[in-house]
């Protein structure tokens, strides 16, 4: 390799020039290794990201049941959780189907989605009228009461910040009813739209 000795510049324009080069070079070679730090850093964090999404990939969704005739849960005399049996998707495996219980599993901003449906015979009392809770706490209501037809439903649809372990249910209030089967009238949803720690 062509090397050349770097002095005070003199008068010879050719060792001057040899110097000067090293120089450059000797920067080129330091902003490159800087360079593929600092991109194999980004590499690693982006790398990070990667997993910690995979990792809290949380999303459900399931229907009361999957029976052959329409089957209903309720009337009660007290207020009921509602026992959604019937598993679409459970990514993440954070909704128990023993309790109806979802359980947040990271922090952050979640969609949640309830829909409640009902059919009873002329002669009975109709009603659907439900809660999706969130720790045991009312978060919105789905309530129809309509004296007119044998049918009732009602739906909603929220965005809500849930902290790691969070409850999420659906709470069949007392004296309503709800009937599912195969079609699946009656369906729990939520899944995560981003992680955050606070809203």
């Amino acid at each position: 390799m062509f090397s050349c000795m770097c002095t005070v510049c003199s008068n010879d324009q050719a060792a001057c020039g040899c110097c000067l080069m090293q120089k450059q070079m000797a920067r080129m070679e330091q902003f490159f290794n800087m360079t593929t730090t600092e991109m194999s850093q980004q590499l690693m964090n982006s790398k990070m990201t990667l997993n910690n999404i995979k990792n809290n990939r949380s999303a459900f969704s399931v229907a009361l049941n999957n029976e052959k005739t329409l089957t209903c849960f309720g009337p009660t005399a007290d207020d009921k959780r509602v026992p959604y049996k019937h598993i679409f998707l459970n990514l993440g495996d954070s909704y128990n189907a023993l309790t109806g219980i979802f359980t947040a599993p990271s922090s952050g901003v979640y969609s949640l989605a309830a829909t409640v449906y009902s059919l009873s015979p002329v002669d009975l009392p109709q009603a659907t009228c439900a809660q999706l809770q969130v720790n045991g706490v009312a978060v919105a209501t789905l309530v129809e009461k309509n004296g007119l037809d044998s049918e009732d439903s009602s739906t909603v649809v929220i965005a809500r910040h849930l902290k790691a372990g969070d409850q999420v249910s659906v709470l069949l209030l007392k004296g309503c009813n709800i009937c599912d089967d195969a079609t699946h009238y009656n369906t729990f949803t939520g899944f995560l739209l981003y992680a955050a720690e606070t809203a």
